[in-house]
């Protein structure tokens, strides 16, 4: 845990070479287009001029009238291509059971990376205008593995953002995150953290909370929580079952708590 957070932090100042995220958003033109319509959904790829790639997924039951928005970061040390495929994400947002437009744009692959989406509005539009659709009404909800922390913390001034999932990710950000959970007196809000190496920051972090209900341990797929957890505006799930990165590639938890926490 210890030299995990020492990269997060120091960004890898041994290897000043090319990162992987930084690689592809320097390949990336804004001309790229995918479209495929699938089995179970349909995926688009498209490119942008200074922020590389973004990927778009709606299930193939997508209702745009009621669905949610949710924007997946990915952790450090792949890009946004890598994870769409090794992570199958296709396939955990299909798990989910969600009814929902899906976005995962690029983001840091390490700390000395720049933040290419410090705007979610921006996103947002983004994806309206270059697929040509109408973003559904429901609400904003971010799901993010490790180090993608950091470029949440810069959307959490979006006013229509309603559910934060850190998988894995409380390596900072202590008074912005804290600032918008006390927000939820104005809006319905809700914070949710998975720990595993982010253990010891969550329980400082979760000791300045007033309102706080854990679990032990994560639940199996599709196991429903109680009422008084899913309505928890501060939610702590300590992982025994799954590790850092097991927790978003073996296509478990991101599902899970996608459909548990609906």
């Amino acid at each position: 845990m210890i030299a995990l957070l020492a990269l997060l932090v120091l960004g890898q100042n041994g290897d000043e070479g090319p990162t992987p995220a930084g690689t592809l958003v320097a390949d990336t033109v804004e001309r790229e287009w995918v479209d495929q319509v699938l089995e179970d959904g349909r995926h688009q790829r498209f490119g942008t001029a200074d922020k590389g790639p973004v990927h778009v997924w709606r299930p193939k039951s997508y209702q745009r009238e009621s669905a949610a928005i949710v924007v997946y970061v990915h952790g450090f040390y792949v890009d946004v291509d890598q994870a769409m495929l090794e992570y199958d994400l296709p396939a955990q947002f299909r798990d989910s059971g969600r009814n929902a437009l899906f976005i995962v744009p690029e983001t840091r692959s390490a700390a000395r990376d720049p933040l290419w989406w410090t705007d979610l509005e921006a996103l947002l539009k983004t994806v309206e205008k270059r697929l040509r659709i109408k973003r559904p009404p429901g609400p904003i909800i971010v799901v993010s593995h490790s180090g993608g922390y950091r470029t949440v913390m810069d959307w959490l001034k979006h006013p229509d953002l309603t559910q934060v999932l850190l998988v894995d990710g409380m390596y900072g950000g202590d008074k912005e995150f804290k600032r918008w959970i006390d927000g939820r007196a104005e809006k319905p809000r809700q914070f949710v953290m998975v720990g595993y190496d982010t253990e010891t920051h969550a329980e400082w972090f979760l000791k300045q909370q007033a309102e706080v209900v854990r679990l032990d341990d994560l639940p199996y797929l599709y196991d429903e929580l109680t009422t008084a957890q899913r309505n928890a505006p501060v939610l702590y799930l300590e992982s025994v079952r799954y590790d850092h990165m097991a927790m978003v590639t073996t296509g478990r938890l991101v599902p899970w708590l996608l459909h548990a926490l609906r």
